[in-house]
């Protein structure tokens, strides 16, 4: 698959799931009594760093994720400004990568107060636990030269979805790290990733 149709698919992605956004009824619950999500979400390999991936300055890999995650909001001050989450997570690799990963237990923190969220709500979010891969990605071995199936996974994240709705679409990094040499001395990955979530 080329660079084009990867970009091409997700820019449908994205598409798809704001409609499913905005089609959606608004939930009774209110937004703060939701705890419980569950989340769906796939993306392309990147072949830079971190800031490179974000910034758009690297390139896409033939190697796709897809993933699926279920996380427990567990605390909220009294401003709702920012939240707690533990998120659990499972990504199925196809391409030059051909394994599943596991990145559980992650903590999550959540920074929810933007001024336009009566029209747009907005989040970002930055995430961190361990992961595990269930053999030692080829990716990261060919480009790091080495890599260990036991890692540390982070993530960073942009949401959105229409005001008082469950429903919201999500842009992840989804990074896979040395940890600085705690986990290994070698490997990691950056994945571009687009995702639909439902709040309950």
């Amino acid at each position: 698959m080329s660079i084009r149709n990867i970009r091409t698919m997700l820019a449908g992605l994205f598409v798809l799931t704001l409609i499913v956004c905005s089609a959606s009824p608004s939930s009774a619950q209110p937004k703060a009594e939701r705890d419980l999500s569950f989340s769906i979400y796939g993306g392309a390999m990147t072949d830079g760093d971190w800031i490179e991936a974000i910034s758009g300055q690297a390139g896409l890999e033939d190697s796709y994720l897809l993933a699926g995650a279920a996380g427990w909001t567990f605390f909220r001050p009294a401003n709702r400004m920012w939240s707690l989450e533990l998120e659990a997570n499972v990504a199925r690799h196809f391409g030059i990568q051909d394994h599943f990963e596991f990145n559980a237990p992650v903590l999550n923190i959540r920074w929810e107060a933007f001024p336009w969220d009566s029209a747009l709500d907005t989040s970002l979010a930055f995430g961190i636990g361990p992961s595990f891969a269930t053999t030692t990605p080829e990716y990261e071995r060919i480009r790091k030269g080495d890599s260990e199936p036991m890692m540390l996974f982070w993530h960073i994240e942009a949401a959105f979805g229409l005001p008082d709705s469950p429903w919201s679409t999500f842009f992840r990094l989804h990074h896979r790290s040395t940890g600085y040499g705690m986990f290994a001395e070698d490997g990691g990955s950056n994945i571009l990733s687009l995702g639909l979530r439902y709040e309950f």
